[in-house]
Parts: structure tokens; sequence; C-alpha cells
């Protein structure tokens, strides 16, 4: 693949897999230098089909919850759809669960997550269709995402094609229409594996037909650990697991509610536990995952310097290729556009003080080499300032300290800045909780990210971008 490679205005990098859906790519955003995934889908020769399939796309991409997989965009062509995602650090559940059993306490925020997931579908009128481990994501924070709506049809219709046959129901083994209920029932082929260690109707990767219309397999009295399952719990996932749909939770709240209060018989952590029994499940951020560095001299400046055929002429190696008039002509238009651009777009100034940061280091506590609070203030303003070029900070430390001293008489009558940027640092031995807050008179927004202490600099550097984008997004 060409480093030219392009969906619209997103890099390819490389290719994640091929599935049976389509194509899967990671890409770069280059506007706001982060990852990002596109899938790509056919499209149907006939018209009216291609509409529904990007009228689905669109309703998929209003999704907007932290246990959904974001959908950043929508590119159309003439062939074929991508759908451009977030991406997700970590690993997927199918993956984790290749490598480790997991404990009763991951068990549950596991289907708790999917279950707000199916929740935010439903209110949608959406159902998934094909919810399986691969498309149950485990972050690096230790929560779930669900990802891959792209069979995802509106609540009450019949599927044309199937699901993967670990998320089959006996409704759409039979053809019939499909609602929530049908999601509930792949959840509850889910929690099935979690805690028995096989999927409940699955022989030799085939579904077995009879099994699943027969109804739900008893569970095992105990996990692989020797932990007891809770009855409450056995008792929720045979009634998920029912073949008749009356016969099931009605509603993703009842789910919900009931997984909470078995999660609350449980001893309280002050943590999320997935996190540290998904970590070496954990993909590798290699070279391969970044962007190809191009030597910026080459990627902005590269000029050709072969010889000039006859016709041909340039300046500074610009307009090989053209006759003289047509490049005066060009450079005259490209110069009164270039002249419009700055006067419209040359961002305003906009100031904002940042105080001394509040850092805490407990006892124990080391930031790993060379990720001092400056380099971390150094990271905060890079990142601002590519989202917002106009802002003018000031500070007593370093990184956002005026270079120069002015002592001016203007200066001196000058208004406070109108907003302040406060920086909060908390680390213990595992991990550090980095809080920014942007506070005006009447407004005021937070956000916050979770560093891994041993995760290499360059995550450190990726979460504070996405955190600093967060907060600098939009002005609420």
């Amino acid at each position: 693949m060409s480093i030219e490679d392009r969906i619209g205005p997103y890099r390819i990098l490389r290719l994640i897999r091929r599935g049976e859906q389509g194509s899967i790519f990671l890409g770069f955003d280059d506007r706001l230098d982060r990852r990002v995934v596109a899938k790509l889908y056919s499209l149907p020769a006939d018209p009216a089909r291609s509409k529904r399939v990007l009228q689905e796309a669109q309703l998929v991409a209003g999704l907007d919850s932290p246990r959904v997989v974001g959908i950043y965009d929508v590119i159309v062509g003439e062939t074929h759809l991508a759908m451009i995602m977030e991406y997700v650090p970590g690993c997927d559940l199918e993956e984790l669960l290749g490598c480790c059993d997991l404990s009763l306490a991951s068990i549950l925020l596991v289907a708790s997550d999917v279950a707000a997931a199916i929740a935010l579908a439903r209110q949608q009128r959406i159902v998934h269709g094909d919810l399986k481990p691969s498309n149950v994501l485990v972050t690096t924070e230790g929560r779930v995402k669900l990802t891959d709506f792209g069979i995802a049809q509106a609540q009450g219709s019949a599927h044309s094609r199937r699901g993967s046959p670990s998320s089959v129901s006996p409704e759409q083994l039979r053809g019939r229409p499909l609602d929530v209920r049908s999601d509930l029932f792949a959840l509850g082929c889910l929690l099935y594996r979690l805690l028995a260690g096989q999927h409940p109707y699955l022989k030799d990767g085939a579904i077995d037909a009879a099994a699943l219309l027969g109804g739900a397999p008893p569970l095992p009295p105990t996990l692989a650990d020797g932990t007891p399952v809770p009855d409450a719990l056995s008792e929720l996932v045979c009634e998920l697991l029912a073949a008749d749909p009356e016969r099931r939770p009605q509603n993703t709240h009842e789910v919900r509610q009931r997984l909470h209060e078995i999660a609350s018989g449980l001893p309280r952590t002050l943590h999320f536990p997935l996190a540290e029994e998904a970590r070496p499940a954990f993909r590798e951020e290699t070279a391969d995952e970044l962007p190809l560095q191009i030597p910026g001299s080459l990627r902005h400046q590269g000029r050709s310097r072969m010889p000039l055929r006859p016709g041909q002429w340039s300046l500074f190696g610009i307009g090989r290729d053209w006759r003289r008039r047509q490049w005066l002509a060009a450079a005259v238009v490209a110069l009164v556009a270039l002249a419009w651009l700055l006067v419209g777009l040359w961002p305003a100034s906009y100031r904002v003080h940042v105080p001394l940061p509040e850092v805490v280091i407990e006892v124990g506590a080391v930031l790993p080499e060379g990720r001092d609070t400056h380099w971390l203030l150094d990271q905060v303003r890079d990142h601002a300032l590519r989202i917002e070029p106009g802002l003018v900070f000031s500070g007593e430390l370093p990184p956002f300290r005026s270079r120069s001293l002015d002592r001016s008489l203007a200066t001196l009558r000058q208004a406070p800045p109108p907003e302040q940027l406060r920086v909060a640092l908390h680390c213990q031995q595992a991990w550090c909780i980095l809080g920014l807050e942007r506070e005006r008179a009447t407004w005021r927004r937070y956000r916050q990210a979770l560093l891994l202490v041993d995760a290499p600099a360059a995550h450190w550097q990726q979460l504070i971008g996405l955190t600093v984008a967060e907060l600098f997004a939009a002005d609420g």
C-alpha cells in the first residue's frame, strides 16, 4: 500500500484485517493528530439499497456514548462506503479470553458496559445484531466499548444477512424481526461464555440449532478460579437465553439494574480490576501503528531537480509541467485566494492564565524518567496550540511563562486573562491521573486522563492529546 493512500482526508497506514463485512484499516487524521480506524463496505448496485445503507451508516454514526466506539465520519464513493471510527488501544474480548479467565467483578463490569451500549442503541431504535467477543473492545483504562454496528438495522426489521454464529438468536434463526431482546439474548451468550468458559450453543464453530431452540444449558456452579457463581446471576443468564423472546427481560433497564445489584454484593475496589487482568492481552503500540515518519524537508519542501524539457518553465522548482501563461494565471489566483484566507482565518489571540499546578505524588510513586511536571505541561501547551493557535498563555512555570518582559503602561492596565487553565496531577505507584480544567466567570469544563506509569511515552502523549482535544474542541 502506498503511503499516499487516503480515504477522504484520512491517511491510511496499513490493513488491520479483512472480515466478512469489509476491510478494516488503520489510518491517521493529520488535522487532529490522532489515529482512526476505517472500515470499508461495498455499496449495492441498486441506488435505492445503496441509499438505505448510507442512511443506516448515518444513523449508527449518531450514537454517542463512552460505551460505544465513536464514529467520526462517513465517507462515500461510487462503489464503497467507509466509516471512520475511534481507535481504541487495548484488546478485544476474544483476544483477552484467549489468554486468561476473568474474575467475577470483571465479568459483571463487561456485562454492565455492554448492556449500557445496547441501551443507547435501543434509544435510537437500532439493533446491533452481531454482539460477539471480538466486537467488545477492552480499553487500557479497564472499561468496555461496543463496536461494529455495521449490520445494525432499525428495530423491528428482519435481517437479510445473519450475524456471527456466536450472536444468533432463535428468532434470527427463524428469520423473524429483531428487537432489543435479540441483543439481550446475545448478551446472555456472552455472559455464559465468560462464566462457563465456552459458548452455550456452539459446537466445532457451528451453531447447534436444536440446542438453541431448546433453552439454556445449566451454568457450572463456580468460575474457573473456584469463585461461586451467584444464584441471581445464574437466573439472569437463564432468562436472557430463553428461546421465546417474551420470556426474556423486555428492556435493558431491568438487566442493568439486576447486574448492579449483583455487583453491589462484591467487595468494593478503588479501581477497575479488568485493566490489570487484561494487561497481558493489550497489543503493543509498534512503529506500524504510527504514521510513517517521512522527513519534513521531503514531505513539504521537496522539489524535482530533473532538467527541464522544451516548453517547461519553473520558479524555485514549482510549475515544471506547466506553460508560462498557465503558471502565471494560477499564481495570481492562488495569491488572491491566500490573501482572503489570511484575512478571514487568521486566528485571533485569546489569553489564558495557568496557575501553579496541583501535584500530589504518593509515597513510593515515581514518574517515568523524562516525564516530569514540566514535560507534562509542555505536552498540554503544545496540544492546545495545535487546536487553538491564537492562545496566549501566561503563568508562573516556564512552559506558560511569557518569554518577554513587557512593563508598558498599556500592558499594566490590561484586564486579567478571561480564562484560567488549571492543571492537577495525582500519582500512585501504578498510575497517574492528569486533570485539566478550563474556567471562566460563568463557565467551566473538566477532563481527565488515566496515565499508566509503565506505558510508553507515546501512549501518554496520545492520551494527553485526546484529553486536550476534548477540552478545547468547543466552547460549550
